[in-house]
């Protein structure tokens, strides 16, 4: 599992942001682990092996029949991925990157889209698109049954491996990439359910997923500053929105890993970066929620993480954009 940064929530009342400035040393403390984490595509969450009793549950029947997730585990553990198979088999592993259990979810379906979108680019470009527009027609799927998070989160992870592969190698028309942006903006704006680790499930991790997914249409060759706008506020809207979830499984680590993929770009000037901060720390400047409201208080939380991650990641990046991005985080921290 990736290492993740937990600071611990001190006695904060009633300004969290001064706690937020008081516990940078901390922080600065990790940065190494924090900064290393934002490089790079993150790997999935690792797979919880399902017991027995598990494997037996109606609730985690696995939707392919066994011969043929048989065929898929050996393709997966194949030294070299046959071209033909993949096509062959994108339907069914489709099929398997939404079932409950997470060995076929996370360790069959995400496994070998990865292995046959970035690592061995097997699948032609159609078929990749193909896989795009399903994966995109996922994340509008309705928000119950609860389970259903892992349908259109782990399309939100899937649909990372197709941005990490388009921004190696440009390919989309400025229509396809407006409509990803527009895409991923929007499963920001809407999912509820951001559940890390759910247990029997494995991991949900809609937060993280997303993040990975805007931090690949962040390093997009052609993407546009009124395009890093965007991605920058759905993540603000991810960590600031009222949805009820404390954020505890390093979801924060992965929003700034998408948030310096930005910033590197230089797209965006001071008076966007401004109100993008603004954006995020609205809810800290509410105060200190008397009486106590939970809501709020886990959007506070996220929004501080954040901006703690953020500050750290930005801080070990040479490129000179980040710089330009971590001195307006660094004056509206003080002034706050």
């Amino acid at each position: 599992m990736r290492a993740c940064a937990v600071l611990a929530i001190s006695d904060v009342r009633p300004h969290p942001t001064r706690a937020l400035r008081a516990r940078l040393p901390a922080a600065l403390g990790i940065a190494l682990v924090v900064a290393a984490s934002a490089c790079g595509h993150a790997p999935r969450c690792p797979v919880a092996t399902p017991s027995p009793a598990i494997e037996a549950a109606p609730s985690l029947a696995p939707p392919l029949a066994a011969d043929r997730l048989a065929e898929l585990r050996a393709a997966r553990d194949a030294k070299v991925s046959d071209p033909a198979f993949a096509a062959a088999a994108t339907d069914d592993v489709l099929v398997a990157l939404t079932a409950l259990d997470p060995a076929i979810r996370d360790g069959i379906g995400y496994e070998l889209l990865s292995r046959w979108i970035v690592r061995d680019r097997v699948l032609e470009a159609p078929a990749v698109a193909a896989i795009r527009d399903r994966l995109v027609a996922r994340l509008a799927d309705p928000l119950a049954p609860a389970d259903g998070v892992f349908a259109r989160s782990f399309a939100a992870l899937g649909l990372s491996l197709v941005a990490a592969r388009e921004a190696a190698q440009a390919a989309w028309t400025d229509a396809e990439l407006a409509a990803q942006v527009d895409a991923a903006v929007g499963y920001a704006g809407r999912e509820t359910d951001y559940r890390g680790y759910t247990g029997a499930t494995g991991w949900a991790h809609a937060a993280a997923h997303t993040a990975d997914w805007i931090k690949f249409l962040g390093r997009h060759p052609r993407l546009t500053s009124a395009q890093a706008v965007q991605l920058l506020d759905a993540i603000a809207g991810v960590v600031a929105r009222r949805h009820g979830h404390r954020f505890s499984h390093g979801e924060d680590e992965r929003l700034a890993a998408a948030v310096l993929a930005i910033a590197r770009r230089g797209l965006v000037d001071d008076a966007a970066i401004d109100a993008w901060i603004g954006k995020v720390v609205a809810q800290i400047l509410v105060g200190w929620p008397e009486p106590f409201d939970p809501v709020l208080f886990a959007a506070q939380r996220n929004a501080r993480d954040l901006i703690v991650s953020a500050f750290v990641a930005l801080s070990f990046d040479d490129a000179p954009p980040s710089a330009a991005v971590l001195a307006r985080l660094r004056a509206a921290m003080r002034a706050t």
